[in-house]
Formats: structure tokens, C-alpha cells, sequence
């Protein structure tokens, strides 16, 4: 290597448009993901809430950030332009509804340190009291309404100036005043600082001003985190996001179909049990629990003692409706403060059956659990049948009606317990499983999943997984799941890949409502992972279409 290749190197500076810079910025971008000084959004692993230990201490996993690198390499191009250190522009630069700002201190301190000005200074003018008028956006009917409202404020100006060395002028930004941030709708959002600390926000508003005008090839053409912040507007209707009119079956239904996340789920659960009639309540809440099933699981295990195989992740021989469905379902659970939910419930519903008055109180409680499972309402049955048996004792003269509820419901209850005792008892008695045949029937079974070639074929494995269930562990249970589901959504994208079908799936979303022949079947659209990548204009189509079909199958 001669003198000359080794200087050329040595001022080689980071960069996008050619190789040697592209390839000296993700070296450094590595290393800076993998320290743990740089913010969340630019690491190589971030963590996530893993549910909580038996102490109740919050416990943590860790998952790979597929975007940390880029991010890095992109602070990087972005410090080398200003000349500033890495470092100071990834701890300033936010990330606001998806769009880039500084931080308000870092604008004022690249001003400050840029050299072409003197050092920002603030006029503050105390303008009095006064009463501002500003529109509102309400929501009534589910529709925006804007209305005129007065605020009354203690208005104040700001102005941020600096004097320019190269000519000795002085420069001013906008005037920024109290009354101004009401008109705009920033003093009056929730949770704003304008109203808490207004002085501050009128500097740091003055500063981004003074910096867009006077030197925006320092801010690279990005606003400070306080305005985007004010510049995000709430569409949320009000009388969706507070109060539901628990009467209205398709409006709590298109509610659950927009939901996005678990607790937008979770929101909406107290409505649909307020629904009066049972059949629209059954209905919704069949279609609750397959939406919720989405966000429940996750492909990230948790060291923590894995879970049972539960009966109705078998293998779709015995269930053909699993088919229909493009993810595996026999993901294992990760912990999650569903748990701890499940538990704080519980022991109020139990706590409530103690102190109840009747025997339909006691009863009533039956209806908050209709999500659970037989085994995870086996306390809560418990504790009605002893309740419901102190009743009887207790009360002289029961009405006859009250009477036979008590005794149906005992009798009912009773049974659901000896099942279970039945079914515990039986697991307690087979014989263990011998883990070294375990193992290697497992081995066979994935060579056999390995080998097949279509869908047809997987199937027949199917079988031979379910006669072997007896013999294969949980942890092997799972773990074959696991590998059939794999391959089989391997070979349904191999299918679709050939697939010389070109019409969009919208359309044959919507040819499938129109064929229809009960709720189920449409309600398979909407739960379908395709459903969420539509655009929103083919969304409203397919509702449109269900709505349609709806009327036509139930006339409503």
C-alpha cells in the first residue's frame, strides 16, 4: 500500500454515495447499536414487558431492532452534514407521528454555536389579561362539529433575536404570543404545556422560528419536537373513544373489526356484554375472542416454563376450519399481564359472590367470564356452589323460582367440577412419558413433515402426529406443531406464488361475502391477515359488502 492510498484512507469520512463511505458508516453504526448510551430507537436490541414474576416484579425480554442500524447510519449522514457529534444529534433528534425534530435545545445551541450569529437572547412583553375567542372541534353523532369557545389567558409576546456578525444587523423572529397558541389549538389541547409552563414554550417556539428563517440549513429543513407535537390533531370521536350506545349490535361490531390493538379490544368488552339481546351478544363476542386471538400470541419464547399443548391446537385433520387461516396458531404464549387481569378479576368475582343477596346475584356473576376457560372458571364455580348452598340453607322460605335456580345452577356447577377432577385424576394416572422414545419419534416426524410435497401429503402426516400424541412430551409437542405449521405455510405461499390468479383479493373478499351462507363465514374475511393490509377506501368496500349481506341473511 503506497503513502498515497494510506492518506486517501485516512480522511475517508462517513457517507451515503459512495461504497468506502457507505461501508465505514455501518461499521460505525454497529458499534453504536450495540452500546447502550445511544436512545432506544438506535440499538440492536430493544426491550419489551414480558409479563411480571411472582414477586410482581416486571420482567423484560429482548428482541432484535431491524431498523437500529439504518437509524444509525442515517444520524450519522445527518451529524457529518452539520459537523456535530453522533452522539449529541442521535440523544436530540425525536421521532414524532413518524416524522424527524430536534429537540428545542438542540436548535438553540446549534444557533449559538454556528458561528454566524451572536448569542440568542428573548424579549418578553407581559400584554395583560384578556378573553380569546378560538373554534373547537366537538363530536356529536359520531360526527365533527366545530363550535366557537372563549379562553381567558394571562397573554404574553415573545420575540427571539441575535445580532448577524457578518453585517451587524439585528434579526428578529415572528412574534410569538399566548393568544396566537390559543388560535392555533396548541394551549388548548390536553395534557399541553402552554398552560403549565407558558414562558419556556414561548422561547422554544421563537427559537424554531428565528432558526427556520434565519438558518435553516442548520435545522436541515426539520421542526422542533414541541410543534409537531401541536401539530398532531385528534380525530377520535369522542362518542366512540367514551361513550357507546350499547344498543347499537352493528356499530360496537364495526368498532371491534377497526380495532388495532389489544386494548382498543379490551375497551369495548363492557359494551358488548350490556347488549340486552343474547343472540347479538353471543355473536359479537365470538367475534371479539378471534380479533383478541391476533395480539395474544407472538413467535418470541420467554425463559419461562412453557406451556401445555392445548386439545385444540391438533392439527387441522380434526379441525378444517384452522385451515382457512395462513398463520399457525400453535405459537407458544408468552406471559403477559393477561395473567395478572385474569387474577385481579377472579378474586372480585369471588369476593362479590361472598356478599351477595340473592341467589340471582350469585348467578349473575357467571356472565364476566364467558371468555375464560373451564379450567380457569373453576375457582369462580366454587365459590357460587358454596354460596348458593349457604341459600339454601339460610333462607326459610325461598321462592319457588329462586329455588330452582339455585338447584339448576348447583347441579350444573357441580358437574363442571367433577369433570374436572375427572380429567385431572386421569392425567394424574397415565403413565409418564418415556422422553428418549419421545425423541426419537419426533425425529421421524419431521423428516416425514420435511418430506412432503404438497398439502395433500402433509395432511396424511397429520394423523401420524395425532396417533403419536400419547407418546411425545409437551415440549415435543410443541415443538413438531410448531414444524408442521411452518411447512405448511411454506407450501401454501409455494402454491401462491404459481397461483396465475390475478384477481385482487378485495374482490374475491367480496365474491365470498356475496356467497355467504351464515355469520361465521363473512366474519372470516375480517379476521383474515389480509383484511389488515387493504387500503382504507377497499376496506369500507368489504365492510359495505358484509352490511349488505348481513340485511339479506337477517334482515336488519
Amino acid at each position: 500500500m503506497t503513502a498515497q492510498t494510506q492518506m486517501s484512507n485516512s480522511n475517508q469520512s462517513v457517507g451515503l454515495l459512495n461504497l468506502e463511505a457507505f461501508e465505514l458508516s455501518q461499521r460505525i453504526a454497529k458499534m453504536l447499536s450495540s452500546s447502550t448510551l445511544v436512545p432506544e430507537q438506535y440499538r440492536a436490541t430493544i426491550q419489551k414487558k414480558a409479563g411480571k414474576d411472582e414477586y410482581g416484579n416486571q420482567l423484560w425480554r429482548e428482541e432484535p431492532n431491524p431498523n437500529g442500524l439504518s437509524n444509525c447510519v442515517i444520524a450519522l449522514n445527518m451529524s457529518n452534514r452539520m459537523g456535530a457529534d453522533p452522539l449529541m444529534v442521535m440523544q436530540n433528534l425525536y421521532l414524532v407521528n413518524g416524522r424527524p425534530s430536534w429537540s428545542s435545545q438542540f436548535i438553540m445551541a446549534g444557533i449559538n454555536s454556528s458561528g454566524r450569529f451572536s448569542a440568542l437572547r428573548f424579549e418578553l412583553e407581559d400584554l395583560g389579561e384578556k378573553e380569546v375567542e378560538c373554534v373547537e372541534t366537538v363530536w356529536e353523532n359520531r360526527k365533527p362539529k366545530k363550535i366557537s369557545k372563549t379562553v381567558k389567558i394571562h397573554d404574553f409576546s415573545c420575540v427571539a433575536w441575535a445580532i448577524e456578525r457578518e453585517t451587524g444587523e439585528r434579526l428578529e423572529s415572528s412574534k410569538i404570543t399566548i393568544e396566537m397558541a390559543v388560535k392555533e389549538g396548541w394551549y388548548t389541547k390536553e395534557g399541553s404545556k402552554w398552560q403549565t409552563m407558558s414562558e419556556q414554550m414561548l422561547r422554544y417556539r421563537a427559537a424554531s422560528f428565528f432558526g427556520r428563517v434565519y438558518a435553516p440549513e442548520l435545522l436541515m429543513g426539520l421542526r422542533s419536537a414541541e410543534e409537531e407535537q401541536d401539530r398532531i390533531i385528534d380525530v377520535t370521536p369522542e362518542a366512540e373513544s367514551k361513550v357507546i350506545n350499547a344498543s347499537d349490535f352493528k356499530h360496537i361490531k364495526g368498532l371491534i373489526l377497526k380495532a388495532k390493538s389489544l386494548d382498543s379490544l379490551e375497551e369495548l368488552e363492557s359494551s358488548i356484554y350490556a347488549l340486552s339481546d343474547e343472540s347479538e351478544r353471543n355473536e359479537l363476542i365470538k367475534l371479539w375472542k378471534a380479533n383478541a386471538d391476533k395480539y395474544k400470541v407472538t413467535d418470541v419464547d420467554v425463559p419461562a416454563k412453557k406451556p401445555e399443548p392445548e386439545k385444540e391446537e391438533a392439527p387441522p385433520v380434526d379441525e378444517p376450519a384452522q385451515e382457512k387461516k395462513p398463520r399457525a396458531q400453535t405459537r407458544k404464549a408468552v406471559i403477559t399481564e393477561e395473567d395478572e387481569k385474569y387474577q385481579t378479576l377472579l378474586a372480585d368475582l369471588i369476593e362479590r359472590s361472598k356478599v351477595a343477596k340473592t341467589a340471582n346475584e350469585v348467578s349473575a356473576l357467571v356472565k364476566y367470564t364467558n371468555a375464560w376457560s373451564a379450567e380457569q372458571r373453576a375457582p369462580l364455580h366454587e365459590a357460587i356452589a358454596k354460596r348458593l348452598a349457604e341459600f339454601k340453607t339460610n333462607e326459610p322460605e325461598p321462592t319457588q323460582s329462586e329455588e330452582n335456580l339455585s338447584v339448576s345452577e348447583l347441579q350444573r356447577l357441580q358437574k363442571e367440577a367433577e369433570k374436572l377432577v375427572a380429567q385431572k385424576k386421569e392425567a394424574q394416572q397415565a403413565p409418564a412419558v418415556n422422553e428418549i422414545k419421545s425423541d426419537q419419534i419426533i425425529g421421524g416426524l419431521k423428516i416425514q413433515i420435511g418430506n412432503a410435497q404438497n398439502i395433500t401429503e402433509l395432511e396424511a402426516v397429520a394423523k401420524t402426529i395425532r396417533d403419536n400424541k400419547p407418546n411425545l412430551t409437551p415440549d415435543h409437542m410443541n415443538d413438531v406443531l410448531n414444524v408442521y405449521a411452518a411447512r405448511k405455510q411454506f407450501l401454501e405461499n409455494q402454491l401462491s406464488m404459481f397461483d396465475t390468479d390475478d384477481t385482487p383479493w378485495v374482490d374475491k373478499a367480496i365474491a365470498e361475502i356475496e356467497a355467504a351462507k351464515n355469520q361465521d363465514e363473512i366474519n372470516n374475511i375480517f379476521i383474515d391477515p389480509m383484511y389488515e393490509e387493504q387500503s382504507d377506501p377497499d376496506q369500507q368496500r368489504i365492510t359495505n359488502a358484509a352490511q349488505k349481506r348481513e340485511s339479506e341473511l337477517f334482515g336488519n
